[in-house]
């Protein structure tokens, strides 16, 4: 969620009398759309009431009739304040409580239309005041407003002392001469601002016609979590929830979009060459779900079995590219409709896949928007991982119709009851629209297993955390809210039971119904669904401290015991158990299965014996194995006795991998990987456990594996030690991938698969790969062979690197940027940052500062993408200093993307040397904006990696040469 950080003093006008001249000679006059110089000017006075009606330089453009009036007011004149600390809320971050929006009546003309990139709007803002005021207080961003006036329910003019900006808060502050008695007020505003200075906010984008190769803009918005004030002055925290009547003048060979349907579309009377798009007024709802857009797309469209109609609407020239979305939407509202018992409330539902977005999708009330690569699905282009990732993304946006939309978290800091439960959701509704897919079990791996690691550090946060600048807002849209938020919910289901489980979230969403709830308010509705224990006093455990347990299983003869403490990622890191009010201890639902089919669970108190708490299970003869965590639905690890885990891998080497679940497999090998990094189990007892992996034919193991092997090999990747490393993998994967091939064949699961043993077969070296790879590579360039979507990676990746040349390079950047399908023009983008060349990367880093050449959205993933490639790391490292203040003059310290960049380039780096790099660069710029955190989590993962080498890497390597 980017936004600029520096706040721009908003420029000042006073209205001039001459002005009157100029409205009375060209009122009738249209404003030259090809000029792009319109100063859009508002007001509730008819020349023939006032001799001072507002104008231009140019002809001006009136508001509707709709909002005029016979009331002649006037308008304050606007001062730069340095205001008192007395009697001054604007000082206070947060709006104050006793003013409420009611409802917001916009007009907006966005002038995007050929080399122009302004926007003109007004709004009439009616207010519900609660107790005695002098101050008005609204957030602004960007804007100049200029024109400011204040009316009471009847019209009459409320005078006015001074109105000013206080910038630090983003506040536009009107003064009234008197106190403001209780009851409605009406806040009349007019203002205008750049379409240009980012995408975020209303802004310009710009895309090219791949059927008539015209250049076309648009203008379109994207404000969460705090940029509604870029586009119109508002009360911009989410519990000021109010109704929109929006108004969008625009040419008419442009359509206009918003949350609502289009009410009407009728000649503009201040210009016949315009149009205005009249929309229906929205239910109530927060200003970061508002949505205006006019564009020229084309549009697919299809209706709900309960009626309601939806559409998608994309580039003329790939709107048959969103006919998948489409399928993915209508089945999601269909079945979350019946899961939840709420029924969608808007009269209809879009999607729109925008040519530049900052986010990857934003769930706007009836309106959501996307990035193209997220939205748009074409076969000939897309894989399977692609494929997943489209209907991932819709079913998470359009699950926010509900979580976020309907009940929608009362501040930031309960970010997670929106995005937490949309990134649980999202598996159950691409579940039921691909069945085959195993959505439920790729949880574990998509999203449980990754942020485990991130949780375990003691930098992380409680998913419930508190933030206040919108510097701490931005930030917390990270893993925790979304991927630990999800991990919960679902062990919450598990617990609950899935009947109880949504039975309780349908009493939540209907008793918060168009308004909004904290995490405490969640807990009380699943509470009351005869859980059998306080659902509150459990979840609180999970959401309000962060990390994750361990739960050490040991045994006396045949009797078990569990005792539980904190996971790290390195447990020499040093923590005080009373930072966190339940001194880091959890209510852990323990469950268990046996190789005999037997199972159980057990609560486990937050406090334990000495030798453990013992479980109503015994370990016997007839029992081989027993596995804890069944398919790894706690959020937990479980550090089994050595002996336990050598049967583990006897077992599955021996027996084979059918013995037990893949999600479970694929458990094992996370925990011990995981365990064995954090010093808790002897890595030797890890590896023994992947003897095993040469006869593992399932994904979801392979991709544990897959992460396992990656950071061995990532602190590896600079020691003569490699070798050792690069050999042991090779043993375990080659047989896989000659059972595989290259052939793309197969179901889902098997093609996702297939990409992890090519990613680990080329990267470590395997002859016979990368040879597969260059002629693939080769027959592409030179003879204009096709190479099979899923496979198009690793043949841009591995040809390029292992064969390439300079004029390879130059073919694929051309194929770049004349490619039409969006996921293709990711993989070639990934593809050309894996040259060795370091000039080629060199040139490639120059082109990321050219928009024409790299879009703004896709800046950070082409540095992440260099950085990721041996060769370019270091010389990433060395450019992002060089051009750090470039950096933040481009993208701000605001920006989240910025923010988590130093820590995606720098977070493997294992060396003194290395570390003091950072420590100096850190030094050198210590703000940090959004990225606070996300540094903070670099340098502690730096000094894990060094002391991982100090502990590990010899031990490590003894194996590795016992094991060839």
């Amino acid at each position: 969620m980017q936004r600029m950080d520096m706040i721009d003093q908003p420029k000042k006008y006073v209205q001039l009398g001459k002005r009157t001249i100029y409205l009375c000679g060209f009122l009738f006059i249209a404003v030259p759309v090809i000029v792009g110089s319109l100063v859009w000017y508002f007001t509730d006075v008819k020349c023939t009431n006032s001799k001072k009606d507002n104008a231009g330089d140019s002809s001006a453009i009136k508001d509707d009739d709709r909002t005029t009036t016979t009331t002649t007011t006037t308008t304050a004149k606007t001062t730069i304040a340095q205001p008192s600390l007395d009697d001054a809320p604007w000082m206070n971050l947060r709006l104050p409580e006793h003013i409420q929006a009611v409802h917001y009546d916009i007009t907006l003309f966005p002038d995007f239309y050929n080399n122009s990139g302004w926007f003109y709007g007004n709004e009439t803002v009616e207010l519900n005041i609660t107790r005695p005021t002098k101050h008005v207080l609204i957030h602004f961003n960007y804007l100049n407003i200029t024109n400011t006036t204040l009316v009471d329910k009847n019209q009459e003019r409320i005078p006015v002392n001074r109105t000013f900006a206080y910038a630090a808060n983003q506040f536009w502050i009107v003064e009234a001469m008197n106190i403001i008695q209780p009851g409605t007020v009406f806040l009349k505003l007019q203002f205008d601002g750049s379409l240009t200075r980012a995408i975020v906010g209303f802004y310009k984008s710009t895309y090219i016609n791949s059927k008539t190769n015209e250049i076309r803009n648009l203008a379109t918005s994207k404000f969460q979590p705090t940029d509604a004030r870029r586009a119109f002055p508002c009360l911009d925290e989410p519990n000021f929830k109010a109704q929109y009547t929006i108004r969008m003048v625009h040419l008419p060979e442009y359509i206009a979009l918003s949350n609502m349907p289009n009410e009407s579309t009728e000649m503009y009377r201040w210009n016949p060459r315009m149009v205005v798009t009249n929309f229906q007024r929205s239910p109530k709802m927060s200003t970061y779900l508002a949505c205006f857009i006019v564009c020229d797309f084309a549009s697919l469209e299809n209706t709900t079995k309960y009626g309601t109609k939806i559409r998608v609407f994309a580039t003329p020239d790939r709107i048959m590219q969103a006919q998948y979305s489409l399928g993915v939407m209508k089945t999601t509202m269909e079945y979350y409709q019946e899961l939840f018992d709420v029924a969608f409330p808007l009269p209809k539902n879009d999607m729109i896949a925008i040519p530049d977005f900052v986010s990857g999708a934003m769930e706007h009330w009836g309106l959501i928007t996307y990035r193209e690569v997220n939205m748009l699905y074409d076969e000939t282009g897309a894989s399977a991982a692609n494929k997943q990732r489209v209907a991932v993304v819709v079913a998470h946006e359009v699950a926010h119709m509900w979580f976020g939309n309907i009940v929608t978290m009362d501040w930031w800091d309960d970010l997670w009851l929106n995005e937490g439960f949309a990134s649980f959701v999202e598996y159950i509704g691409v579940n039921v629209h691909e069945q085959a897919w195993q959505m439920m079990d790729q949880f574990v791996v998509e999203d449980v297993q990754p942020v485990m690691i991130t949780d375990a550090g003691v930098r992380s946060h409680p998913i419930v955390v508190p933030v206040s600048h919108p510097d701490q807002i931005n930030e917390v849209f990270d893993a925790i809210s979304y991927s630990k938020g999800a991990s919960v919910i679902r062990m919450s289901q598990e617990m609950l039971g899935r009947e109880k489980f949504f039975q309780g979230i349908g009493r939540y969403l209907k008793k918060h119904e168009w308004g909004t709830a904290k995490t405490d308010d969640l807990w009380a509705e699943l509470g009351n669904v005869n859980a059998g224990y306080s659902v509150k006093t459990v979840m609180d455990t999970w959401t309000r401290q962060m990390g994750l347990p361990v739960i050490s299983i040991t045994r006396l003869g045949n009797v078990v015991y569990a005792k539980q403490q904190r996971f790290l990622l390195d447990k020499s890191m040093q923590f005080d158990p009373a930072e966190s009010p339940f001194r880091y201890k959890w209510y852990v639902c323990l469950d268990y299965i046996t190789s005999g089919g037997s199972g159980g669970i057990q609560w486990m108190p937050m406090t334990d014996r000495e030798d453990g708490f013992l479980l109503q299970t015994s370990l016997d003869q007839s029992t081989s194995w027993i596995k804890f965590n069944v398919n790894q639905t706690g959020f937990y690890r479980v550090n089994y006795p050595d002996d336990l885990w050598q049967r583990f891998g006897h077992i599955l080497l021996n027996s084979g991998p059918s013995v037990m679940a893949p999600v479970d497999r694929s458990g094992l090998l996370d925990d011990a990987f995981n365990l064995a990094r954090g010093g808790y189990l002897n890595y030797t007892i890890a590896m023994e456990l992947t003897r095993y992996l040469h006869i593992e034919d399932h994904h979801l193991p392979w991709d544990s594996a897959y992460h396992g092997f990656d950071y061995l090999s990532d602190m590896f990747e600079l020691d003569a030690a490699y070798i050792h490393l690069r050999n042991y993998v090779l043993k375990k994967v080659k047989p896989v991938m000659d059972k595989l091939t290259w052939a793309d064949h197969g179901d889902h699961l098997t093609k996702l698969m297939r990409s992890n043993i090519i990613t680990l077969a080329c990267g470590f070296g395997d002859n016979g790969c990368l040879a597969n790879a260059t002629k693939l590579f080769r027959d592409w360039l030179d003879l204009n062979t096709t190479v099979p979507p899923n496979l198009r990676d690793y043949v841009y990746k591995y040809g390029l690197q292992n064969a390439g040349t300079e004029a390879d390079w130059d073919k694929m950047w051309a194929k770049y940027m004349v490619e039409t399908i969006p996921q293709e023009r990711i993989k070639l983008l990934y593809g050309l940052a894996n040259t060795k060349e370091i000039w080629l990367l060199n040139r490639y880093l120059k082109y990321t500062k050219d928009e024409t050449k790299v879009r703004s959205q896709d800046f950070f993933s082409v540095i992440t993408y260099i950085a990721s490639n041996p060769v370019g790391r270091s010389l990433v490292w060395d450019w992002v200093r060089y051009n750090w203040e470039y950096l933040i003059n481009r993208f701000s310290l605001s920006s989240r993307s910025l923010g988590r960049l130093i820590p995606s380039i720098l977070s493997n780096f294992n060396t003194d040397f290395k570390l003091q790099e950072v420590n100096e660069f850190f030094a050198k710029y210590p703000e940090a904006g959004s990225g606070e955190r996300a540094r903070q989590q670099a340098l502690e993962s730096i000094h894990g990696n060094i002391r991982w080498m100090n502990n590990y890497k010899n031990v490590i390597v003894d194996w590795l040469k016992l094991s060839l």
